[in-house]
């Protein structure tokens, strides 16, 4: 990339994202950019993991500003961007999003619409608000930035069976049954903030954000500016018990369930079995043991005043 005015935006486009619903409407997103005041330029993602690459690459080339064509896939893999490099400070960028994926789950937790229009209305406004960063430091080595919600156990175990994201919703149903045919509860041993919680668990939610999985309602206490993760630990039960409680994931009230505990942190060691994956922002990033911890006010994304 040739050096450029750090006044335009990248806008990034994922052909996965929304069955490829950005990459196909490529004229549309600029020509409502142009007629919102927004100067871009364009990139598009080649495969997983590359927004990542694009973001590093776009800051070193001058970008100061990147639009997020996708979903929170994207968005994740744009903040990583940002946190990877050691070009500039994280706070000398700006993030927007246009939400064009799956699911959208950070979006919908900060009002941002899925209408073009109103959605580069908010990145022409540029109402920047400053968003905590999880962080998970694997064991194994690596490390992982994430900007929603994390987990491990049966969510994990959904992303990890899921075939091609080209398919969208029907890729996530396959893994979900593909995971409900193998699933058996994770052992966990956690310690958070230094005090230690065992569990045999059917999943745990570390959260920035309130919803992940598509609208699932599962953190309505957590704020994305307060330093801290919100935990969701669900213990095992049997498949009939899963199934009565879904509407509580929904609506907000799954912490009521006596088979649920809530609570909150600043710090998380997970210790579960070789091998238990883990997923942040809907996407596998790695394996257990783990530990999560926040970055608090770490990225600048433009949303609704």
């Amino acid at each position: 990339m040739n050096p450029v005015d750090a006044s335009r935006w990248l806008l990034l486009l994922n052909p996965v994202s929304g069955r490829g619903q950005g990459l196909r409407d490529r004229d549309r997103i600029l020509a409502a950019a142009c007629a919102a005041g927004l100067a871009c330029d364009v990139a598009v993602s080649a495969h997983a993991g590359h927004c990542i690459q694009l973001v590093s690459e776009g800051i070193a080339a001058g970008y100061r500003r990147f639009l997020v064509g996708g979903g929170d896939g994207s968005l994740s893999e744009a903040v990583n961007g940002v946190m990877g490099q050691n070009e500039v400070p994280a706070a000398d960028i700006t993030l927007a999003l246009l939400p064009v994926g799956t699911g959208n789950d950070w979006a919908r937790g900060q009002g941002i619409s899925r209408a073009y229009a109103t959605a580069l209305a908010v990145a022409a406004a540029g109402h920047v608000r400053r968003f905590d960063v999880g962080v998970i430091d694997f064991e194994g080595g690596g490390r992982r930035w994430f900007i929603n919600v994390a987990g491990i156990g049966f969510d994990a175990g959904v992303v990890e069976n899921m075939p091609s994201r080209s398919l969208g919703r029907l890729a996530y149903l396959i893994g979900l049954l593909r995971e409900l045919a193998a699933y058996r509860p994770l052992p966990l041993r956690l310690r958070a903030d230094a005090e230690p919680v065992a569990a045999s668990a059917m999943l745990l939610f570390a959260c920035l954000g309130r919803y992940c999985g598509g609208g699932m309602l599962v953190a309505p206490e957590a704020r994305a500016d307060d330093g801290a993760l919100d935990l969701v630990l669900i213990r095992h039960m049997p498949l009939h018990r899963v199934l009565r409680a879904l509407p509580r994931l929904f609506d907000g009230r799954i912490a009521s369930h006596p088979e649920v505990s809530a609570w909150r942190c600043r710090a998380l060691e997970i210790e579960a079995p070789a091998g238990a994956p883990m997923e942040a922002d809907g996407e596998l990033v790695g394996y257990a043991p783990a530990r999560i911890s926040v970055l608090p006010r770490a990225v600048g994304i433009v949303v609704p005043a």
